[in-house]
């Protein structure tokens, strides 16, 4: 200490121990040392907190999951089942309808006339035309001539009635009807919901009954009740879906047409997409023969 101070050291002490031991090793008496006081106080700006943030932030992202004290905690959905149901419904119709958008559809009429036992079949490919309106070809058919004039003319006519529509103006959606959830049905393995649907007019085309809907996938298992038609005609349907692997493969339709003066009429429809089948095989299939 001594040789420091003689090469220009200044050498400071804190306590009186201190200094008398300083001064007794330097043969000198030291300055004495005002009293400092401590106006340290810490200023962060805004920016400081920003960075400071930032910085725990990529922290956080660096931390294995694994070291996480607690799980995020589990947010139940309070959406009623149903109303998920429906939305998936929603989102089901913007997809391409197999049965009028993915080309031939092969199409099978057994109807009959009860009253006076009388009964009829036809097998054909429908097809849109140039004139977007579906065409024919006729694969099978047989037979009483009187079952084609009551039963499925009256059919085939319905249905042209409902391609001159536009199809926003009789699609089942809030639009053009009134939804009313009526319960849930279980049966195995499979469930549906049911809504109840009221058109908003009396146009043709649209459809006074039920709507069931599959929780899952949202498609329209199935539609029933009473067409809205401009004649004295009565007209009861049922349209079923048939799925494989989730995609409906076929739809079948059961109605029930009352009639004059032959009284009512009983048709089964049932209409498979062929997509990208092959034809013939399918017809053939259908007819339980080869197609000519």
């Amino acid at each position: 200490m001594l040789r420091w101070f003689r090469n220009g050291a200044t050498v400071v002490a804190n306590t009186p121990e201190s200094r008398a031991l300083a001064e007794s090793i330097i043969g000198h008496p030291l300055p004495p040392i005002g009293r400092v006081s401590y106006t340290f106080s810490p200023y962060h700006s805004g920016s400081f907190f920003r960075s400071v943030f930032a910085i725990i932030g990529l922290l956080a992202l660096l931390i294995p999951a694994g070291v996480s004290a607690q799980p995020p905690p589990i947010v139940q959905s309070t959406t009623p089942p149903e109303s998920i149901a429906f939305a998936r419904y929603i989102t089901w119709l913007h997809a391409r309808d197999p049965f009028t958008e993915s080309g031939p559809v092969a199409l099978a009429i057994v109807a009959s006339l009860p009253g006076l036992d009388k009964q009829g079949s036809l097998v054909a490919i429908r097809e849109v035309g140039e004139s977007e309106r579906s065409q024919y070809e006729v694969l099978e058919l047989k037979g009483d001539a009187i079952v084609f004039e009551r039963a499925v003319a009256p059919y085939l006519a319905t249905q042209r009635q409902a391609e001159d529509l536009p199809l926003s103006s009789i699609i089942i959606t809030p639009r053009n009807y009134t939804f009313r959830y009526a319960g849930a049905v279980e049966a195995g393995n499979k469930a549906a919901y049911i809504f109840r649907i009221t058109p908003k007019g009396n146009r043709a085309g649209l459809i006074l009954g039920e709507l069931w809907i599959d929780p899952v996938t949202g498609a329209p298992v199935l539609v029933t009740g009473y067409l809205v038609t401009t004649t004295s005609r009565s007209i009861n349907v049922a349209s079923e879906l048939t799925f494989v692997d989730g995609c409906p493969c076929a739809r079948t339709t059961h109605m029930v047409i009352e009639t004059q003066p032959v009284g009512r009429a009983e048709l089964t429809i049932i209409e498979v997409p062929l997509g990208l089948a092959d034809p013939n095989s399918t017809a053939a299939a259908i007819c339980g023969g080869s197609r000519p």
